[in-house]
């Protein structure tokens, strides 16, 4: 295996025109301060015998083993890629002992009244990209990678483009009638998935692989990009509505980060649409988000914040949005601002936090160090 993850040069040696622009290169000083508050986080998941802690949680699982991976080959960290590979191969085994490969996150009241134990994204997507990932570099896993691209297949979906939103991971069924559009971050990260395993098991069953290929594809052009607002702004459903009570702009946040590890996975999506597109996005959020945003100390701006918004994002209330926002900021370019979020995030990095909390600072952290 090669610890350098050639991956992410290719990224960089790819045309002028398809890159970011970016004010400058992250300064050494800052990506120092990232390495340091990785390395400390991930030492302290770490028994002493060099195992790691259990994780609480899907996404903490998955986003775990993606950052002890990437900080491997930053690092050279022999048991960094020990734990990742631990970790991953956990997820799997989880994954196979249910019907359907979807974890079980809580339990939903469908309509009319009925009650299930639901799963599916954007959980779903986070931990089978991760272990793909993994598997894919470390090779000679041809098995658990046409596993975790079937678990994506048979996910539900509807040929107008999206996947259901949450299932019955009992069933299989999707939650509600699959003629309702997805919520778009939870549809973005099933496309997220299907995009970048397809290129994983190109090669190992050409068939699957194009058949998730074709159904990102009618996600992402087909329903996604069109939904996008001239602002760059993507309501919460694709039908371009938004609930009052919810963090509309967290939501965005989320489609926009899936979206970005989508091209940064798959080289096939490297394209000029999608990069456009994402464009539009970083700059809404450098206009709406970032001066909403410690250290920042303005309120919410954008026409499109409902009831449910914070009038301004507090790292100490809101860290992971810190982070979404730092990474969203630096993966488009605007490394100012994106390091102004970021500093005071990093202050309240929560160390050892083997929840959810941890897992929403390392992952991005660790993508920005390995070359976002």
């Amino acid at each position: 295996m090669n610890l350098s993850f050639s991956l992410f040069a290719v990224l960089f040696l790819a045309s002028p025109a398809a890159l970011p622009a970016a004010d400058a290169p992250l300064p050494s000083d800052f990506k120092a301060k990232l390495q340091t508050s990785l390395t400390r986080h991930l030492n302290q998941l770490l028994r002493d015998d060099g195992s790691v802690a259990a994780m609480k949680g899907k996404t903490a699982e998955g986003n775990g083993a993606l950052a002890f991976y990437l900080m491997a080959g930053i690092t050279g960290e022999p048991k960094f890629r020990t734990v990742a590979l631990a970790l991953a191969d956990q997820v799997l085994k989880d994954m196979r002992a249910t019907k359907h490969g979807v974890l079980p996150i809580k339990e939903k009241d469908k309509p009319g009244g009925a009650t299930i134990i639901g799963g599916g994204p954007p959980a779903l997507g986070a931990y089978t990209t991760a272990v793909a990932y993994i598997l894919h570099q470390e090779g000679g896993r041809a098995d658990d990678l046409k596993y975790l691209a079937t678990v994506i297949d048979r996910y539900p979906w509807n040929e107008e483009g999206w996947w259901a939103s949450t299932i019955d991971v009992e069933t299989g069924e999707s939650k509600q009638p699959l003629t309702k559009p997805a919520i778009i971050n939870k549809t973005a990260a099933i496309a997220m998935a299907a995009g970048i395993i397809s290129g994983y098991v190109r090669e190992i069953d050409p068939a699957l692989a194009a058949r998730l290929k074709r159904k990102a594809d009618q996600c992402i052009y087909g329903q996604i990009l069109p939904a996008q607002l001239a602002d760059g702004f993507w309501h919460y459903s694709l039908k371009g509505t938004d609930p009052k009570d919810k963090d509309v702009l967290g939501y965005f946040m989320l489609t926009t980060k899936e979206l970005m590890n989508l091209q940064r996975f798959n080289p096939a999506y490297r394209e000029a649409r999608l990069f456009a597109a994402l464009r539009k996005a970083q700059a809404f959020a450098l206009r709406h988000i970032a001066p909403m945003t410690d250290p920042n100390t303005g309120t919410s701006t954008s026409e499109h914040a409902t009831r449910g918004t914070p009038k301004h994002y507090v790292v100490t209330e809101d860290l992971k949005r810190s982070f979404q926002l730092g990474l969203v900021l630096l993966g488009g370019g605007h490394t100012s601002e994106g390091i102004k979020i970021m500093t005071p995030a990093l202050e309240r990095f929560p160390f050892g936090n083997a929840g959810q909390e941890g897992a929403h600072a390392a992952e991005p952290t660790a993508l920005l160090l390995s070359g976002f």
